[in-house]
């Protein structure tokens, strides 16, 4: 649509319409996709990027949850948390793993997290490493299934390059929390 399209319909002015489009193109949200004649110039034509498409709708989590839960009524629980942690290794791949040493590659990893929506700290807990959320960024789905704590798990595992284990708090406010402890003997625990 053009400015002076999506002005009329959202019942805005083209000004208003043009600073929000902005924020949009900025977020990569929307692109300019072409031009269509108009009284005195061509007006431009805008559309969403798929990234928009993802970002704005709301169907996504729906087929997830459900998703899980007939996964889980499927699968064995064994058979379950393998293919949750294997999805999380696969994710990671998308990723470029942090190098140096294991406190900087754990700091690395907790960014990682915040940009996916976690707000996340590198703490130490009785002599392990341990990155604590006050919040979950998959809170809407581990909220009613555990299991997509593993996905997490899985994504850690492979990013850090050594195995990382779940002591997530799955009350009615939903905290990440992933451990590492000394010689890498991790225990596996949600709460």
């Amino acid at each position: 649509m053009t400015v002076e399209e999506l002005a009329k319909g959202l019942r805005l002015t083209p000004n208003a319409v043009r600073n929000q489009l902005r924020k949009l193109q900025d977020a990569n949200f929307v692109v300019r996709s072409g031009s269509r004649p108009g009284v005195s110039k061509p007006s431009s034509l805008y559309s969403i990027t798929l990234e928009g498409q993802v970002q704005f709708s709301t169907l996504y989590l729906p087929v997830l949850t459900e998703f899980l839960e007939v996964a889980e009524g499927q699968c064995s629980g064994r058979q379950l948390l393998k293919f949750m942690s294997d999805t999380g290794k696969s994710l990671a791949k998308r990723y470029p793993k942090p190098t140096g040493t294991l406190k900087n590659r754990m700091n690395a990893a907790a960014r990682l997290l915040n940009g996916f929506g976690g707000i996340i700290d590198l703490e130490t807990d009785n002599g392990a490493m341990v990155l604590r959320g006050f919040g979950c960024p998959l809170a809407a789905l581990t909220s009613e299934n555990a299991a997509a704590c593993r996905v997490i798990e899985g994504l850690l595992t492979e990013y850090l390059s050594t195995r990382v284990a779940t002591c997530c708090d799955l009350s009615a406010a939903p905290r990440c929390c992933f451990e590492l402890t000394r010689g890498n003997k991790a225990r596996s625990a949600v709460r």
